[in-house]
């Protein structure tokens, strides 16, 4: 158990469920180990509540060096769960499109969209809009061989 002014936190919860005031007396007065921890929390996941809440800390700016570094954890991490997200969508659409046996072309003149864009997508350089993907699902699903 960790007591922080009037805040008791448990050292073996996740981070992710400990009161805000607790991460930012981390951030605050924290060790390395400390901040590897609260990143390694960042890192698995990007959108829970320790990087939120640590999000809102740093832009305070009164943490020299950590605010810049949880910064960055916040910033790879989030962009390496965008690029792990396209690269599961690009998979996806590769195999639709082998099902069909369509080239790119033809598949993506099925579906609505530029054999470019599409190519974009099976690449992971950019991920589709529902709608796009729906579009694409479906043109699989009607050309399957």
């Amino acid at each position: 158990m960790l007591s922080f002014r009037n805040i008791d936190v448990d050292r073996d919860a996740a981070i992710d469920e400990w009161p805000p005031q607790a991460i930012e007396i981390l951030i605050d007065r924290g060790t390395i180990c400390d901040w590897r921890r609260l990143a390694a929390a960042i890192r698995a996941n990007p959108w829970g509540a320790a990087a939120r809440t640590a999000e809102t800390v740093i832009s305070w700016d009164e943490h020299y060096g950590i605010d810049r570094a949880l910064e960055s954890v916040i910033r790879h991490a989030r962009e390496d769960l965008a690029r792990r997200g396209r690269e599961r969508y690009a998979l996806q659409i590769r195999a639709w499109r082998a099902a069909t046996g369509l080239s790119l072309r033809e598949f993506a003149r099925a579906a609505g969209t530029s054999p470019p864009r599409l190519s974009d997508y099976e690449h992971a350089k950019v991920a589709p809009t529902t709608d796009v993907l729906a579009r694409l699902e479906h043109v699989s699903s009607t050309y399957a061989a």
